[in-house]
């Protein structure tokens, strides 16, 4: 019997499997744009606005975080909230500080039925985490957050400022970054930065995420990474101030030999930095950049005794 030609043709289930994949995919990048289209929001440049879109990295971050039912959560940048109801659900608490006035609203608008959420507008480098401690009764609170890549070390910074109140950071950060974190002396990632982060946290690198998680796309992958902030740093100097002086001045010229870098960075003579080397037991001749922290902290040390 012939077919009727006027009957469209039989539906497909793979196709209908295509559609709704598709669907899936693409759900929370098409909530997160009408949501913000319907506010009159668009991202942020400026802020360094990169949307996390994935539900299901989204879980995997909050995994990693291991919050307990009893801890109180700072959450840095929560944007348009892809990880605060997930954080809320395993935490006590959940404060979200959000610098946009904008998204904040935002996020008080869409997430204000849920319960242990607190929106703070502010801006995190402002922001009081001791003060949270106190208000929860806690004594330290946990930090998430995906946070502007344009802004990372300030934000590093002020956590480490005030690490008597922090119990430990899991944060997604550019993955080139992460790479500097975890570098090792004499290559080229290792930096100042690398020493800097080291004398405060321990780091544990987690997981990479692509940039086609995020809209709008960024340029570069990301890399979620933990510290662990140190009760006390694993090495012994007299003066901090004194120690990344010489840290920071070593890397400012990496390629030249101690004998410069701390002729320049401690503002003394060639006959003083070979003094100070010789009791460090590091030679004159090498660069900074091939230090490890426990050298940098023998060369800190020798420079005090010297320096008085």
């Amino acid at each position: 019997m012939p077919r009727d030609s006027r009957r469209g043709p039989r539906p497909s289930h793979a196709s209908q499997y295509v559609r709704e994949r598709a669907a899936q995919e693409g759900g929370p990048k098409r909530r997160l744009q009408d949501a913000l289209a319907a506010r009159g929001l668009s991202p942020r440049r400026r802020f360094g606005q990169n949307f996390l879109v994935s539900d299901d990295l989204a879980g995997r971050i909050v995994d990693h975080a291991r919050l307990k039912p009893d801890d109180v959560v700072v959450e840095i940048g929560p944007g348009a909230g892809a990880l605060t109801p997930m954080i809320a659900a395993r935490a006590a608490r959940v404060i979200a500080v959000e610098k946009d006035r904008g998204l904040a609203e935002l996020l008080d608008e869409e997430l204000r039925e849920l319960p242990r959420i607190e929106i703070v507008q502010a801006d995190f480098l402002e922001f009081d985490i001791a003060a949270v401690a106190r208000a929860h009764d806690v004594d330290r609170v946990t930090i998430v957050g995906n946070i502007p890549y344009n802004i990372t070390t300030p934000i590093i910074e002020r956590i480490f400022e005030q690490k008597a109140a922090v119990r430990g950071a899991v944060l997604l950060v550019q993955k080139e970054y992460a790479e500097r974190l975890a570098a090792a002396p004499g290559t080229a990632e290792y930096g100042s930065l690398t020493v800097f982060v080291r004398y405060h946290a321990l780091l544990e690198p987690l997981m990479s995420i692509r940039a086609a998680a995020f809209w709008p796309q960024p340029d570069v992958d990301s890399m979620l990474v933990r510290f662990i902030l140190r009760d006390h740093p694993p090495v012994q100097v007299p003066d901090e101030a004194l120690f990344f002086r010489i840290v920071r001045g070593s890397f400012q010229m990496r390629r030249k030999q101690l004998t410069s870098t701390l002729e320049a960075a401690l503002g003394v003579d060639r006959d003083t930095v070979a003094s100070i080397c010789r009791q460090a037991g590091i030679a004159s001749e090498r660069r900074g950049e091939t230090l490890s922290i426990d050298e940098f902290a023998k060369l800190a040390r020798a420079a005090a005794d010297r320096l008085g």
